[in-house]
């Protein structure tokens, strides 16, 4: 049997064996509750949260429910994989087979879309009211979470998708300042090899495809602006013709050179390591990406600085909320119905964000309760600015299954530039599925 086929079959095997374990459990769940007159207080929950700052995150976030409702009992499920690659190969299982967990972290946008479109989820509109959430959150956010006008899911944080950490001590050391647009970020890194010629200036990893697609999106969003941003993945950019696709691809396979060789089997984490172990200077991550460092003990301001990234035309964020909503026909619903009010309250959201390197997704929590002056900076920003908001990659404005296949694209693109051929790829995944009529829900500003 060949690898990719022994593969498959091991990964089916291990699905039947998570759904055959989760009939079982729930064959037993609702026996018991046939003798129970009430619901256990019992709460089982997926989640990705396993790398460095995240791990510790999910046991602040755990912590600040039990705090709450120490009577519940905690079912957790992690499953690994930056971004929840992995998770939702798992967790479509369970949904598929109609034993759904409590509760499960997904993103807003698109993804959170396709859930509520197979029906899987339950809408909040009374849990919203009661919580006041609508005037607590920034409108963009509240768009991201909102699908045919109705809330599904309880956003726990922001997350910025489009920020240049760097190496502070090195760059004092080579005068260098930290580049704004991407035409500075090739010179910056031209710099860098010279003076460090066995540094990639630029770490990456796209084992999990999607890191390709970050740095390329703050290039589009350099090159074509926030509203060509937003029109191109809905699907109303023919790219086959488009001079703006162009330019950003040329501009990503300019910048290929300096970037770490070997990113094909590097995880997003272990790209932020590069800067760490001085393999590399920069990276293009997401704001989880201080969680991460401060788990290596490396101080933000000290060690590493960071800026949003491109700057120029206009400061733009692109971002994406972790969330939690309430399965359909979940096993313990009320319960979980208490742990939506504790995710939308300041009380998780201050520990819980600090650790793991989000922004607050409330704008009425004071930005000095994060320790480090990144944050402080790009929460008081948000507060300030909320239109700046755009859905990322990560939260997409086109569908998620468009989207998976385009990373797959894209971080091929990364290790052998193709324009052309490349370009002839995307426009046929926006045909294919159908991105502009599945895009059409989302709004912005």
């Amino acid at each position: 049997m060949r690898g990719a086929a022994r593969t498959s079959v091991v990964v089916l095997v291990l699905i039947a064996v998570i759904v055959a374990a989760a009939l079982g459990y729930v064959a037993g769940t609702r026996r018991m509750s046939s003798q129970q007159p009430t619901e256990a207080r019992r709460l089982e929950i997926f989640h990705w949260w396993t790398a460095g700052g995240e791990r510790e995150a999910a046991d602040a976030m755990l912590k600040a429910f039990k705090d709450k409702y120490p009577d519940v009992e905690v079912v957790e499920n992690p499953v690994a994989g930056g971004g929840g690659v992995s998770h939702r190969v798992v967790l479509q299982a369970r949904l598929s087979a109609g034993v759904p967990p409590d509760t499960w972290q997904t993103l807003g946008g698109a993804e959170l879309k396709s859930y509520v479109d197979g029906g899987n989820l339950v809408p909040l509109d009374e849990l919203f009211t009661e919580l006041k959430l609508a005037d607590a959150i920034p409108k963009p956010l509240a768009n991201a979470v909102t699908i045919n006008g109705h809330p599904y899911v309880v956003p726990l944080n922001m997350h910025i998708q489009n920020i240049l950490y760097y190496n502070q001590k090195l760059f004092a050391e080579l005068k260098l300042q930290p580049p704004t647009t991407v035409d500075e970020l090739i010179t910056v890194a031209k710099a860098i090899k010279a003076a460090k010629p066995n540094m990639s200036p630029l770490g990456l990893g796209s084992k999990e495809k999607w890191g390709a697609a970050f740095v390329l999106d703050s290039i589009l969003l350099e090159l074509g602006g926030p509203e060509y941003y937003v029109r191109l993945y809905k699907g109303e950019v023919d790219v086959k013709t488009d001079a703006t696709y162009k330019a950003a691809l040329e501009k990503l396979r300019d910048l290929a050179p300096y970037i770490y060789q070997f990113h094909a089997g590097l995880t997003w984490d272990e790209s932020v390591g590069l800067v760490v172990s001085g393999d590399s200077a920069m990276v293009i991550m997401g704001t989880w990406a201080i969680g991460y460092f401060k788990s290596r003990n490396w101080t933000p301001g000290t060690d590493f600085g960071a800026v949003t990234f491109p700057q120029k035309p206009d400061r733009i964020l692109l971002f994406h909320p972790d969330t939690y909503g309430i399965a359909k026909g979940a096993p313990h619903a009320r319960t979980a119905m208490d742990w939506l009010r504790v995710v939308g309250s300041q009380e998780l959201q201050v520990p819980t964000d600090v650790t793991q390197g989000g922004l607050f997704a409330r704008l009425d929590i004071d930005p000095a309760k994060f320790p480090d002056p990144i944050r402080q900076e790009l929460q008081n920003y948000v507060r300030s600015n909320p239109g700046k908001l755009i859905l990322d990659q990560h939260g997409s404005i086109a569908p998620f299954s468009f989207t998976q296949a385009y990373w797959d694209v894209i971080a091929a693109f990364t290790a052998k530039p193709d324009v052309a051929g490349t370009i002839n790829k995307v426009a046929e995944l926006f045909t294919t599925f159908k991105v502009k009529e599945e895009a059409a829900w989302y709004t912005w500003p």
